[in-house]
C-alpha cells in the first residue's frame, strides 16, 4: 500500500512541475509486462531514482540505492517503502547481490545503474563490472532506460526544481550472453558495457561521453548481447 502511495505520488509530483507537456514517457510498449527484468538507466540527476520506478508500468519494481541512504531513521524507512533496498557503492556487497538475485528469481524488475554513481557530467562514464554481472549470472533480459532534463530540473546543490523539459525513454529488452559464438567467455566488464551502450543508443549524442562511437564499441562488442525473443519478448506491451 506505502509503495502504491509513494509511487503514485511521484507521479503526480512529476505532471504537476512539469506540467503543460514538458514530460514525456517513450517506449513503454517495450516493457516485458511479467517475468524477471534488470532495468538499467543513466543516472545524471538525483531525481533519476525516484522517477524511473515511477513511470515504470510494473509495480513489482525494486531499486538498489547507495547505503548512505539508510544510515537515518527516516530515509531508511522512506528508502524501503519505495522499494529500494542499500548497497555499499564501488564494492562487491554480498548481500545487495543475494538480494538482488532472490529478486530476478522470484520474477520481478531490479532497478541498477550501471555506473554505481550519479554522474554530474552529464555524460556517460565507466560501468562498475556488477550490472554485467548480475546480467550475465542471472540471465534476466536487460531494459536500457534514457533520462534526458532531470539534470536541469534539480542541478546539484539545488532544493526546488526547475521547469524544463524531461524524457524518460524505454529500449528495447535484450539478453547479455556469457561466451561468444565462438565459445570465449565473456567478460563481466564487456556485459557492463553492452549495456552502456544500449543506455548510449537511446541518448542525445552529446550525452554518450565515453560511448560516443557507437559503431566503434558496437564492432568491439560483437557477440556479447542478442535481442529478447521469444514468448518473453511477446509479452512486452502486455501482449
Amino acid at each position: 500500500m506505502m509503495y502504491a502511495f509513494l509511487r503514485g505520488l511521484m507521479r503526480f509530483l512529476t505532471h504537476t512541475v512539469l506540467a503543460g507537456g514538458l514530460f514525456k514517457v517513450e517506449g513503454v510498449e517495450n516493457v516485458p509486462r511479467e517475468g524477471a527484468l534488470i532495468v538499467a538507466p543513466n543516472h545524471f540527476a538525483t531525481l533519476d531514482p525516484p522517477i524511473v520506478p515511477a513511470f515504470m508500468p510494473r509495480a513489482d519494481t525494486w531499486n538498489m540505492a547507495k547505503s548512505e541512504y539508510f544510515r537515518r531513521p527516516f530515509l531508511r524507512w522512506l528508502f524501503t517503502r519505495y522499494h529500494a533496498f542499500p548497497v555499499v557503492r564501488h564494492s562487491a556487497d554480498r548481500a545487495a547481490l543475494r538480494r538482488s538475485f532472490d529478486l530476478l528469481r522470484e520474477g520481478h524488475v531490479l532497478v541498477i545503474y550501471p555506473e554505481g554513481t550519479r554522474i554530474d557530467a552529464g555524460r556517460l562514464a565507466q560501468p562498475e563490472p556488477g550490472a554485467g554481472f548480475i546480467a550475465q549470472k542471472s540471465g534476466a533480459p536487460v531494459l536500457p532506460v534514457a533520462v534526458t532534463g532531470t539534470q536541469e530540473v534539480m542541478p546539484k546543490g539545488t532544493i526546488w526544481p526547475r521547469r524544463h523539459p524531461v524524457t524518460l525513454r524505454f529500449g528495447k529488452p535484450f539478453v547479455v550472453q556469457q561466451r561468444r559464438a565462438d565459445g570465449t567467455r565473456i567478460s563481466h566488464e564487456d556485459a557492463s558495457d553492452a549495456i552502456m551502450l544500449a543506455i548510449a543508443e537511446l541518448l542525445p549524442p552529446e550525452k554518450r561521453g565515453l560511448y560516443s562511437d557507437t559503431e566503434g564499441v558496437r564492432r568491439r562488442l560483437e557477440g556479447v548481447s542478442s535481442p529478447l525473443a521469444g514468448e518473453v519478448a511477446r509479452r512486452a506491451g502486455g501482449a
